[in-house]
């Protein structure tokens, strides 16, 4: 197994030797050295080391952290910062390169490997999600919101055609640059700057709401009102390593759409799409990673397209169970990996008439309330129909039970009551001991 090789950066002689010695000894292999900062982005294109320890204060025209930038902005090395100095000023500048680490100068060998092993680590979960983004951008590309995930330091992973038209960024340019460079956002009524979601979602591991008082501040000075959501993107079921922002202009709403009303703004389409969406990137990361899982990805990339695509109709004719069976991907990620899916699909069922996107819509509002709800155990859907012999009207039947049903919370009824009441009428419900019934109309009526 090959060593990791490291770059150091450091001007002062003797400390540059004496790191030398120490970053040997703790296994790892000294690619070289600079002492400024021309000479350290010669090396490094020389070199391509695994990791660069960079000392901030560095003499010449070039400090520590102008170096720093480069590198991931050119060469995607992650940095170490050695320093001394704890100057908040120059920390605050130093954040804007999204370091890998610091470490502050006297330190021993066992901080310094600390250090150097959790900015590997880091590194390369932002690259899987780099790398899974990039499969992904193909899926989200034609979705109709604006959509910029995020890695774990904070740096822009993709961009769709949508968020390069209202922030003035494309994604080429966007790459590697910190999320607040791209997507900055003001106060609608006071024109304030506004602090990014992403570091709350980091901070607090959960999906939040832009709220209704957002200007979006394009590259070229544009303003731009938006409503929209992030969401974290997580390694397994705790780890956020990156954000999915998801995000409209205000003007695109439909009329009837409640977004911003208090009691149903977690049951929006964009809402509903911002979290389907955080939930497919992080099973991409565990799909695409060793090469493993390629088919199913790709599945998992069609099957989110045609949920974004999806606009509203006029009730139709529709298969019912292969809709129901068709999203079994998207409902598995909306659960996360402590639910599993059960669908018991009667063929009698299988006629319906109502509109398919508001069936899906409703299905992955049920789907992450489940997982909101904390509980692990199954999630059923089940498809049934009943008829009336006098009449031959008649109804088909999705029953959905989530786990610990009768102890868990119900969904939240006004939400799904505000889902409901958008459809043209076809489409009734009940709850029954945290059970919801959707009926609809059969094919046949």
């Amino acid at each position: 197994m090959n060593k990791p090789r490291i770059m150091l950066v450091e001007d002062e002689k003797v400390v540059a030797a004496d790191i030398q010695e120490c970053v040997k000894s703790l296994g790892y292999e000294v690619v070289g050295a600079a002492a400024t900062g021309t000479e350290a982005l010669r090396l490094a294109v020389k070199t391509m080391p695994d990791l660069v320890l960079m000392d901030i204060k560095l003499r010449g025209v070039l400090d520590g952290i102008d170096v720093a930038g480069a590198l991931y902005d050119q060469l995607k090395i992650p940095v170490v910062y050695l320093t001394a100095h704890a100057d908040a000023e120059i920390l605050e500048r130093a954040k804007l390169t999204a370091p890998s680490g610091y470490v502050l100068k006297p330190f021993d060998d066992r901080t310094l490997r600390t250090a150097i092993e959790l900015a590997f680590v880091r590194h390369r979960r932002e690259r899987q999600l780099i790398e899974g983004g990039q499969r992904l951008a193909a899926a989200i590309g034609s979705i109709d919101e604006a959509v910029i995930v995020t890695e774990e330091s904070g740096r822009v992973a993709l961009m769709n055609r949508v968020a390069e038209a209202l922030t003035g960024w494309t994604q080429a340019e966007a790459l590697g640059k910190p999320v607040g460079e791209v997507f900055n956002i003001l106060s609608a009524r006071t024109g304030a700057p506004q602090a990014s979601p992403v570091g709350r979602v980091f901070r607090e591991g959960v999906a939040v709401g832009l709220g209704d008082d957002v200007l979006l501040l394009g590259r070229h000075g544009t303003r731009e009102p938006i409503q929209g959501s992030a969401t974290p993107v997580r390694d397994g079921e705790t780890q956020a390593v990156g954000v999915c922002l998801l995000f409209r202009a205000a003007s695109q709403r439909a009329a009837d759409e409640p977004w911003g009303a208090p009691d149903h703004g977690s049951a929006n389409r964009l809402q509903i799409l911002g979290r389907l969406t955080a939930a497919v990137a992080q099973k991409f990361t565990r799909l695409l990673e060793a090469g493993r899982g390629r088919t199913h990805a790709a599945r998992l990339a069609d099957r989110l397209l045609e949920f974004g695509q999806r606009q509203p109709a006029p009730p139709s004719n529709l298969d019912l169970n292969g809709l129901v069976s068709g999203l079994d991907d998207l409902l598995q990620c909306a659960l996360g990996d402590d639910i599993a899916l059960q669908l018991v699909l009667a063929p009698g069922a299988a006629g319906a008439k109502a509109d398919p996107g508001r069936i899906e819509l409703i299905l992955m509002y049920l789907a992450l309330s489940a997982r909101d709800a904390a509980f692990s155990g199954q999630f059923s859907i089940e498809t049934s129909a009943v008829s009336s012999g006098d009449t031959g009207d008649g109804y088909a039947i999705v029953t959905v039970t989530p786990p610990a049903v009768g102890r868990a919370a119900a969904p939240d009824l006004p939400a799904l009551d505000e889902i409901v009441r958008q459809s043209p009428g076809e489409i009734r419900f009940s709850v029954e001991d945290g059970a919801v019934k959707l009926y609809l109309p059969s094919a046949l009526s």
